[in-house]
């Protein structure tokens, strides 16, 4: 008696079990079903439906599949995301979905790193969550500490990518604050750091130039675009691009001297003269010498028929190229409309 007893007892546990079995497996199809849907709404752009459906998953399956849980988590995180309006303030719904939105994305971050020995595919979700990251706080949350965090995570997450020092780089600026938080200078240093990585390319050179320009530095703007055209030193286009600001300061800058003018006008000419041995049949060279010569006629009076006249020849010359370019650029065109339509090969049956 006891001992059919045992067996009745040992097969209902085992009943049980299997019945277990199953239920869990039936709430992992299930919850697999609802993950399909949620990529379905997410795409659909249905963001609210997408949430529901994410939660669904998770709810379902008590240990899903790491590809599954971290997806789940960045595309739920970003439906809350697209779901928070910038523009709508003093309102505690829309600010609980970016609220929302910072949690799972951090959530999709830590969990792709604990995962991603096991599926490689996992490792961009870090770089995904913390790019959103980095800009709810700089765009949304104006918080500069933990913009500068997300933003040094990703240059450590991806340290060969210029953008991303670049990006930093723009944090510092957005909060940069001559009294209350002066940034400037991590800014510059951080836009010289692409500089290492590339020193063969003259734009991560010029890229230093021109942060340093917008905020007035002549010299140290100079110096860089110096270095830009010293790497290529056979491209005109280096030589050209100093000229210009020579130009451009002589042109603008209302303090300088009469000496201070003659001595960049001469500084441009002589880059530009550089660029014209390299290509004599360049435009824009053409272009900057013709206006440096109409500045010099201004500092230089008694000379000034003299080099309005070179200015007027100069000018010619690159009018009739440019338009010997646009008639080259119309008959290549033309050529091209008349030539007959490729045949068809006879189709085989």
């Amino acid at each position: 008696m006891h001992t059919h007893r045992g067996k009745v007892i040992a097969i209902s546990l085992f009943a049980l079990v299997a019945l277990g079995g199953c239920a869990q497996k039936w709430n992992m199809l299930k919850s697999r079903r609802a993950f399909k849907q949620a990529n379905e709404a997410y795409a659909a752009k249905e963001y609210e439906k997408a949430i529901e459906f994410y939660n669904r998953t998770l709810e379902l399956d008590q240990k899903p599949d790491p590809r599954v849980e971290v997806t789940t988590y960045f595309y739920r995180g970003s439906s809350h995301h697209l779901l928070y309006k910038p523009s709508t303030f003093d309102d505690p719904a829309n600010d609980a979905q970016l609220e929302a939105a910072i949690v799972d994305y951090q959530k999709a971050i830590e969990l792709s790193k604990q995962h991603t020995l096991q599926f490689e595919m996992l490792k961009p979700y870090q770089q995904y969550g913390m790019e959103q990251l980095a800009a709810i706080y700089r765009d949304n949350l104006d918080d500069f500490e933990k913009a500068e965090q997300h933003f040094k995570a990703l240059i450590e997450f991806d340290p060969s990518t210029p953008e991303r020092y670049y990006a930093l780089a723009d944090v510092y600026e957005r909060f940069h604050d001559p009294e209350e938080l002066p940034l400037l200078e991590q800014a510059v240093e951080t836009y010289k750091r692409p500089v290492d990585l590339k020193p063969d390319d003259p734009i991560a050179y010029r890229q230093v130039a021109s942060l340093l320009n917008k905020y007035g530095r002549f010299d140290e703007t100079m110096e860089w675009l110096g270095k830009a055209r010293d790497v290529q030193a056979t491209n005109p286009e280096g030589y050209y691009l100093l000229a210009v600001h020579y130009w451009d300061k002589v042109y603008r800058d209302t303090e300088l001297t009469t000496d201070d003018r003659k001595e960049y006008i001469g500084l441009g000419m002589t880059q530009l003269d550089k660029a014209l041995e390299i290509d004599d049949q360049y435009v824009d060279a053409l272009i900057y010498k013709n206006l440096l010569l109409r500045e010099q006629a201004k500092v230089e009076p008694k000379r000034k028929a003299e080099l309005e006249a070179m200015a007027n020849e100069l000018r010619d010359k690159a009018i009739a190229l440019k338009e010997k370019e646009e008639a080259a650029k119309k008959a290549a065109k033309a050529a091209d409309e008349e030539k007959p339509p490729p045949t068809q090969p006879p189709s085989s049956h």
